[in-house]
């Protein structure tokens, strides 16, 4: 029984040799060298993307805060999907690309954890509350305002979030860094970013290019 068991193992596995025409042996840890999975790296896949596909896209995409203001204020979660406003299925706020020019700094918290400076908008009046993140962010409106960034992509939800991650802290220290010394009330700024539509009378906008004047 024992001799008829390995004579049929050993069958099974010469046919297994000859319709596949060799057998790779592949060391643990270069599996992805076989199968064409790489491990996922959310830092290095964000750095190839930033310059290249993020800002530019921003910037292309980016309506003036005021122009917003004009037409929505105090009703901006209506937006919907007018200036190009994008959201991923299952959310239910909608993100939009901005800009601002000339917007004078009217207050700073950097005690906060989550850091802001308000910004006064050129020639508007209203109560919307405009401010742009400098500490720690709490979105993700960069990531799901990007066209070419889909869920779809990506194996998991981890790496989804690890993407937003690692997009966050390259706005801290491309972005926010250079800068943070000089944010202080009075100070004016020109600056580009996102921000998700779920207040009717807040804009929070994490930025993608900031310059201070």
């Amino acid at each position: 029984m024992a001799k008829r068991l390995i004579s049929t193992v050993l069958t099974v596995v010469m046919a297994a040799v000859l319709l596949t025409g060799c057998v790779k042996v592949v060391k643990i840890g270069h599996e992805g060298d076989l199968t064409g999975q790489k491990e996922f790296n959310p830092g290095d896949s964000v750095e190839a993307i930033w310059d290249s596909e993020v800002i530019p896209e921003c910037e292309k995409k980016a309506v003036d805060v005021s122009d917003i203001l004009a037409k929505y204020d105090g009703k901006l979660t209506e937006m919907g999907e007018e200036f190009d406003g994008l959201k991923t299925k299952a959310a239910s706020y909608y993100n939009y690309a901005v800009k601002l020019e000339g917007a004078k700094i009217i207050k700073v918290d950097k005690d906060s954890f989550y850091g802001t400076v308000t910004l006064e908008v050129p020639g508007y009046t209203g109560k919307t509350v405009v401010t742009c993140q400098i500490g720690k962010y709490k979105n993700s409106s960069i990531r799901d305002d990007m066209s070419f960034i889909n869920f779809s992509d990506f194996t998991n939800q981890t790496e989804w979030g690890q993407v937003n991650t690692s997009m966050l802290e390259k706005v801290e220290e491309a972005v926010v860094k250079p800068v943070y010394d000089d944010l202080a009330e009075g100070a004016t700024v020109n600056l580009v970013g996102c921000f998700t539509a779920d207040s009717n009378d807040a804009i929070v906008i994490t930025p993608v290019v900031l310059e201070v004047k």
